[in-house]
């Protein structure tokens, strides 16, 4: 048996059984029969969402008046979830300490999870929840909390720069939490989305153990849903995981806007996790408490960290199709924490495409028509300006061939106040043809471009002079060393 603060989990080899304890806390009364019965129906109701094959169906436990027995005879006087039991060294804070997971993992969750997103439940008019006043609510108590038990319990606790930059970072997106709000960005969510709630089963990442008792911390934007996980990663797997994760979900999701709010209620949930590490502490024997006291420092030290001014880039990878730019991007982003935008997912999600449904469009027609190309180099500027306004680095993925699309980045740039930086991807024409043609075969990604298209480009590519001011960098990408070399070029540039 496993105790948790509200359940008891009866582990038995196949299947998994979730009781829920009698318990009253600030925040659920289970002392009633009655209600332990429906938040286990609210459970099933809520996980099933995200774990459909895991969570199975809520089973009574009868009393025959000496046994008591599940799905037996006799009187109910209880009821459990079932679940199928799963190998506890599969969840994801396990995988990420061994170093047993990969970055495409995560991104693929980050596209499922997107769209487990787009289906579930958004705010009825007139709730108030994810609204920017409930927001602030919520996170000015949790951080009081958080505050008054590290302090009573001797951790130290430097409040006033911390509460400080919090306080500052909220007054900035009030505006936009109301927008999103009145949007339908707050949806019923997970509501815990950390590392320790995410296993691998089957081959892929999937979230358990979703919030059943309290609809205030589930009814959430699902940038918070995002950051939290996200906050998670960065703390014990590094920015590479964290990017991994967050770029799969954009990608899917298109909804960059939710990045000018990833640091804010990453930092809640940091000491969402802080406080829950101090609670923990209480009345645990020595070395158990000095482990709860690290974890309540690591995620207050993250909660500073996501919170500290940050010094973003701009970086455009620009070449001919075939070049390498979405390969060395993609590569580049994790490897700096930057987010990826792409011009090729971009249009299609404009004209309502899937990013690898072929759109059949012959060249300057249908997607490609040159008002549809204005759009789309219109629509990656609005993503990069939402990335860089949220701290990140920005690494907008096209062809970049006229020096109208560069012009519009670099007034972008100058708005920002970042640096902006062109990595000029290039590779011989046989290796151009060959690459197009083996991406055509596989069927397997977002460009539509094929030969006629690269003929087209190497024609009307306008070259880059000296007249558009901007940092250039030269990228051979059949070079082995091409991803180190980059990367070195540009932490020396910004």
């Amino acid at each position: 048996m496993v105790e948790t603060h509200v359940s008891w989990v009866l582990l038995t080899g196949t299947y998994a059984y979730k009781i829920k304890r009698p318990v009253c806390y600030p925040f659920v009364d289970m002392r009633s029969p009655e209600q332990r019965h429906f938040y286990c129906r609210e459970e099933l109701r809520l996980n099933r969402r995200f774990a459909p094959n895991l969570y199975l169906d809520v089973v009574p436990i009868t009393s025959d008046g000496v046994h008591a027995r599940i799905a037996g005879a006799g009187e109910v006087i209880e009821h459990a979830v079932r679940m199928h039991q799963f190998d506890t060294h599969e969840e994801l804070d396990r995988l990420l300490a061994e170093d047993r997971i990969q970055p495409r993992e995560l991104e693929d969750f980050g596209e499922r999870l997107s769209g487990i997103h787009s289906q579930i439940p958004s705010i009825q008019t007139g709730e108030q929840y994810g609204s920017a006043a409930f927001v602030a609510s919520s996170l000015h108590e949790n951080f009081a909390q958080t505050e008054g038990i590290s302090r009573r319990l001797g951790f130290g606790f430097d409040s006033q720069a911390l509460g400080s930059a919090l306080r500052q970072r909220l007054d900035a997106v009030g505006g936009l939490i109301d927008a999103r709000h009145a949007g339908g960005r707050v949806r019923e969510c997970h509501g815990d989305l950390h590392c320790r709630n995410v296993v691998r089963r089957d081959g892929h990442l999937i979230a358990f153990d979703g919030l059943e008792f309290e609809p205030a911390f589930r009814w959430i934007d699902v940038a918070e849903e995002i950051a939290f996980l996200f906050m998670d990663l960065v703390r014990r797997g590094g920015r590479a995981p964290a990017t991994a994760f967050v770029n799969g979900y954009l990608g899917k999701s298109g909804d960059y806007e939710a990045v000018r709010l990833l640091r804010l209620y990453g930092a809640h949930r940091a000491l969402v996790r802080a406080k829950v590490a101090a609670l923990e502490s209480e009345g645990a024997a020595d070395k158990v408490r000095e482990e709860h006291a690290s974890e309540h420092h690591a995620y207050v030290d993250c909660a500073r960290s996501l919170l500290e001014r940050q010094s973003p880039v701009l970086i455009l990878t620009s070449g001919l199709s075939g070049s390498g730019k979405t390969w060395l991007a993609q590569r580049l982003a994790g490897r700096m924490g930057a987010i990826h935008v792409r011009s090729d997912v971009e249009r299609k999600r404009l004209a309502g495409l899937a990013p690898k449904r072929p759109s059949r469009s012959g060249i300057d027609q249908g997607l490609y028509r040159p008002e549809a190309n204005d759009s789309t180099y219109g629509r990656l500027a609005s993503c990069a300006a939402d990335i860089l306004a949220g701290g990140f680095c920005a690494i907008a993925d096209a062809t970049f061939q006229r020096r109208a699309d560069r012009a519009l980045f670099s007034r972008l740039a100058a708005d920002a106040g970042v640096p902006l930086i062109l990595v000029r991807c290039r590779a011989p024409t046989e290796v151009l043809r060959a690459r197009i043609l083996d991406r055509m075969r596989k069927g397997s990604d977002a460009s539509d471009a094929n030969l006629a298209v690269l003929e087209r480009q190497q024609a009307a590519f306008e070259p880059i002079d000296a007249g558009e001011a901007l940092e250039i960098l030269d990228a051979d990408t059949t070079r082995a060393s091409i991803v180190d070399d980059i990367e070195h070029l540009l932490k020396a540039h910004s």
